[in-house]
């Protein structure tokens, strides 16, 4: 691992342990035995170790699970396996939660960039049901709140989970894929 890596790594865990806020670059600088200036050579500015804390995240697991997904004709059998996956991340590594929690704090320009890679899991969701809909497997609901529904119900997970827990994922993904893929399925 990279020395870069390496921070970025270890300000996730101090973040999500004490928050951005309450995380200054000379904690961080003391905590990796760096100096300040070692720190900023790498990352200018806070903000900038946020963004790319964020974006280290989507690329290690968010990414391929889009990337794979996107490889999968079936519509349904491409949301079964995005929900499936995501909610396993969202279950397996609370540093997901920087994510969704801290984007907030990114400069208009960053957000926008991480909004961008947002709405691929949006798109990819959205488009998935209206195939399933036009193939008639799915009920004719707003393909967008459905899409938004799937995403929160992963998303909201980093919230109340107990990440103490082994191999729970597992029942809690199948259980999001039911209860999802039942809410949209076309009653015969």
């Amino acid at each position: 691992m990279d020395s870069k890596e390496r921070i970025l790594q270890a300000t996730a865990k101090m973040f999500l342990d004490r928050g951005y806020d309450s995380t200054p670059m000379s904690f961080i600088a003391g905590e990796l035995s760096l100096s300040k200036g070692g720190l900023y050579h790498h990352f200018p500015s806070k903000e900038i170790l946020l963004f790319d804390i964020i974006n280290h995240i989507n690329e290690k697991k968010f990414f391929p699970i889009y990337e794979t997904a996107m490889t999968i004709p079936d519509p349904e059998k491409r949301i079964r396996y995005f929900l499936r996956s995501f909610a396993k991340i969202m279950t397996e590594d609370a540093s997901a939660r920087i994510s969704v929690h801290e984007a907030r704090r990114l400069n208009p320009q960053h957000l926008e960039e991480l909004k961008k890679n947002w709405r691929m899991t949006y798109d990819l969701l959205k488009n998935s049901i209206c195939e399933m809909q036009a193939m008639g497997k799915a009920k004719k609901i707003n393909s967008a709140f459905a899409a938004f529904a799937a995403i929160g119900m992963c998303s909201w997970t980093l919230y109340w989970f107990d990440y103490s827990r082994e191999g729970s994922w597992e029942e809690l993904s199948d259980a999001f894929v039911e209860i999802f893929m039942k809410g949209i399925a076309e009653i015969e």
